[in-house]
């Protein structure tokens, strides 16, 4: 018994406790996934292989106040130099202008509850002039309820030349959705499921292909932008450097020296 009180006394003696703050982004990584997924998708769309060769500047004054414009500036501009062009930072050295317009860059979600809703039932205690009016909130009571949030993008490009002013090429409008499903049934969840998911999860890792009526396959695959990729770089040929003097020439060697020699009537070994 004494030894076991000892214990007690050890562990409320070495006993502690800890926190951890926890903070969220004034934007979740939810909907920035999406938006950043649709961009993508969009732009990857657009074929940019007329500007292969050519210098161009790109114009985004138009698409600036749009969400994540810098996102979507930055991976027009990854396409147009990994399609062949030649991106340039001033105006006066390009040969033509891309200007770039955004239709749509948002999300929208639509919530469904199988279940009883959160209701308010007002106060009747109308003696108590504080109280009057309020009331009770009941929280809802949820059998099955799911959440769907997309994201779209539609975006467009126009090319003409800087001087002239003629047009070169337009795309044409492209436009592209992701999703996010989230549902819960019974209390349980969620089981998120779309296309910035690898397969369906549940709180945060992945469910076995056994639960019945639930895919765990993902609903689409990466698009080719956001891959990993290598390019070759071209050789570097130096034109302006002097070959050094009584340095050999290695595409027009000198003739070997013979190992013997005729003269006079004489043959001379070396």
């Amino acid at each position: 018994m004494l030894r076991f009180g000892l214990i007690c006394l050890v562990l409320l003696v070495c006993a502690g406790c800890g926190t951890t703050k926890w903070t969220d982004t004034s934007r979740t990584a939810t909907e920035q996934l999406l938006i950043s997924y649709a961009i993508d998708n969009a732009v990857e769309q657009i074929n940019f292989s007329v500007l292969r060769g050519k210098k161009v500047f790109i114009k985004t004054d138009a698409i600036q106040a749009a969400t994540d414009y810098q996102y979507l500036s930055t991976a027009i501009r990854q396409h147009i130099s990994t399609s062949g062009g030649l991106l340039c930072d001033k105006l006066e050295d390009s040969e033509y202008i891309v200007e770039l317009r955004a239709g749509a860059v948002g999300t929208d979600r639509n919530d469904l509850l199988y279940g009883v809703p959160a209701i308010t039932i007002p106060s009747v205690a109308l003696n108590n002039a504080a109280t009057a009016g309020a009331g009770s909130t009941f929280p809802e009571i949820p059998f099955v309820k799911k959440t769907d949030q997309r994201a779209v993008c539609k975006v467009a490009v126009f090319v003409y030349h800087r001087e002239t002013g003629r047009p070169l090429w337009c795309s044409g409008n492209r436009q592209s959705e992701s999703r996010a499903k989230a549902w819960w049934v019974f209390g349980a969840g969620p089981f998120t499921k779309g296309s910035i998911y690898k397969g369906t999860e549940f709180d945060g890792g992945k469910i076995p292909k056994v639960i019945p009526g639930i895919s765990s396959d993902n609903d689409e695959g990466s698009p080719p932008l956001t891959v990993e990729r290598y390019f070759a770089e071209p050789p570097l040929v130096k034109t302006d450097v002097e070959k050094p003097q009584n340095s050999p020439d290695l595409l027009n060697p000198p003739a070997p020296i013979p190992k013997t020699i005729q003269y006079g009537g004489m043959t001379i070994h070396r």
